[in-house]
């Protein structure tokens, strides 16, 4: 189940709001474990309780710790999911990191070293200081309970009792990684190892040398470091990972602009240096496209998108309207089984294929002296021996004068029009194929879709 935090588009957000937002995940991530091995911890009282309950020499204490560790664990599992909650609503609410930074201290966010540093600036943690008192007071009182309940074989028969308190001292850990107080986990983490060798001791003192008992006395130590440095390495890592998310988006934008700026704002001023300023026609398509690449650039800086996501379909239609203002006539040939295929393409898809689509239309009348094309849309199988989906193919094919020769034999990575477009199809499978002699030229757009689904060919 993912948490629901409140995601917004990559890169409108602050650095201290994507960090925080991270590191809200990756807090709830791990608590997740702690209450999946509390549910564990509450089967396993459930088979091994019904076996010990011969060994006590007080059943009715015995059964009253037994309520106490349920009542403890019911109280922890509770109070975790209302701190979830109270913390979601607050970064829902949009506070600002000042004030959230201001609650820290309420929750030991004054924390030493990597992990005081780590946590400045997110606010209160689900695991707060009032869950590591509970959890570390209460591991002590269970540990000594035990020699009030069991008698002598209680070095075994506190088996389950021990699981519950190496998940204490996990817990407190993994508080301590989110910025409690180092001390607390210090200090707790050496009670609970003290009251385990004294309740251990008071019933057989030669039991302390036993390997099982020194196993579970060091354990406590090393189990309370690596949990506490782990927490920070994962925190951290997370907020690394979501700088580098950052940063490929941006780069993403970037190639996104840059496309832009070549296929529509470019396109607009080089036509500028051609326009005829007594042909009406001309200035009126010139107009068209410069309003065009004004929006686009609008949309763009407002929302990250250059124009509103459509189909397959609608994207066909969309860039065959905009080719008039380069006073091209496109005819799409569509057919049927391409209609019922196409609604179930994927937008990212559609959108990758919409700008290398555009790159070809303006070439057409810029390069192949004309101003008629047929553009040919098709979803077809994946070829054979081949595996995915339905791959989807747009051919544009003119009756121009064709590419030069020497431009055909270095290569379409050479075309500097269609270069950065027939890459960007091969990295995601797909490719840009360029056919010409003189008088016909073809050129096409290969893309596989994984999540299509296939339609029957119509006779």
């Amino acid at each position: 189940m993912k948490v629901p935090y409140r995601r917004r588009r990559p890169g409108a957000e602050s650095p201290a709001v994507r960090h925080r937002l991270a590191w809200r995940d990756m807090e709830w991530q791990m608590l997740r474990i702690l209450l999946i091995f509390r549910l564990m911890h509450g089967i396993q009282l459930a088979v091994t309780v019904p076996g010990i309950a011969g060994h006590t020499r007080h059943p009715g204490r015995a059964l009253t710790l037994l309520l106490a560790v349920l009542a403890e664990s019911l109280w922890f599992v509770l109070h975790i999911f209302r701190n979830h909650r109270r913390v979601l609503a607050r970064d829902a609410g949009g506070e600002p990191d000042a004030a959230r930074s201001a609650g820290t201290a309420e929750d030991g966010a004054a924390g030493h070293g990597a992990a005081g540093q780590a946590t400045a600036g997110h606010g209160p943690t689900v695991y707060d200081s009032t869950t590591a008192a509970v959890e570390l007071g209460s591991a002590v009182v269970f540990l000594w309970a035990c020699a009030l309940v069991m008698g002598e074989n209680r070095a075994a028969d506190m088996a389950p009792l021990l699981v519950l308190t190496t998940e204490q001292i996990s817990g407190v850990g993994v508080g301590s990684a989110l910025g409690q107080r180092l001390r607390v986990l210090v200090g707790g983490t050496a009670a609970v190892a003290a009251s385990y060798a004294a309740v251990i001791a008071l019933g057989d003192p030669s039991a302390l040398g036993r390997s099982d008992v020194l196993i579970g006395l060091t354990g406590y130590g090393a189990l309370a470091y690596l949990i506490r440095r782990g927490g920070i390495f994962l925190l951290q890592l997370s907020a690394d990972l979501g700088d580098m998310s950052l940063q490929l988006h941006e780069q993403e934008q970037r190639k996104l602009l840059a496309i832009e700026l070549h296929n529509h704002l470019g396109h607009t001023l080089n036509a500028f240096q051609r326009v005829d300023i007594t042909d009406p026609e001309q200035l009126d398509s010139l107009r068209k496209s410069a309003v065009v690449a004004r929006e686009r650039l609008a949309t763009f800086i407002a929302t990250g998108r250059f124009s509103e996501s459509v189909p397959l379909i609608g994207m066909v239609h969309r860039q065959v309207a905009l080719a008039t203002n380069d006073r091209l006539t496109v005819e799409p040939i569509i057919p049927d089984h391409v209609v019922e295929a196409a609604a179930r393409i994927p937008p990212p898809e559609v959108e990758l294929l919409e700008p290398a689509l555009r790159a070809l239309l303006i070439n057409v009348p810029r390069s192949a002296g004309v101003h008629d094309a047929v553009l040919h849309v098709d979803v077809m199988p994946a070829p054979e021996g081949r595996e995915g989906g339905d791959v989807v193919e747009l051919v544009v094919t003119d009756h121009g004068t064709g590419f030069p020769p020497e431009v055909l034999a270095s290569g379409v990575s050479r075309m500097r029009s269609l270069a950065v477009h027939e890459r960007l199809l091969r990295e995601r499978g797909g490719a840009l194929r360029v056919e010409s002699v003189s008088g016909l030229t073809q050129v096409t757009l290969t893309l596989p879709i994984a999540s299509a689904a296939r339609a029957p060919r119509k006779p």
